[in-house]
């Protein structure tokens, strides 16, 4: 196994189509599994962290063992909550474009991908 993305202490939200909206921070771990020396698996997942108090707002929704987005660090991604702190990744990471000037700019989150060559 051979890590392949790494985002530590990202800002960001998960939110879900009945109007959850959870500012979080979050850490996310990508990984690549080797089959004889191919690339077979990847495999993703994560810890939450809650702003604002707002873990009981999401555990009071009974949202463990369903899907919700998960935004920010510069990606998003449908995530399955294990827990009220942590989650496995269910979908494509998809990578977003993030102004980081400007009055509303943030402390960018620490963010590593790995490539393997093909």
């Amino acid at each position: 196994m051979k890590t392949k993305r790494l985002i530590v202490d990202a800002a960001g939200t998960i939110s879900d189509s009945g109007g959850l909206n959870v500012a979080v921070r979050f850490d996310l771990i990508g990984t690549l599994d080797f089959v004889d020396g191919t690339p077979s698996l990847e495999f993703s997942f994560g810890n939450l962290r809650y702003m604002d108090r707002d873990g009981p707002q999401v555990s009071s929704r009974s949202l463990f063992g369903t899907n919700v987005t998960l935004k920010g660090g510069e990606i998003q991604t449908t995530v399955l909550l294990n827990s009220p702190f942590a989650f496995t990744v269910m979908s494509e990471i998809l990578e977003l474009a993030i102004d980081s000037e400007g009055p509303g700019a943030q402390r960018r989150p620490t963010c590593y991908s790995f490539h393997t060559p093909a």
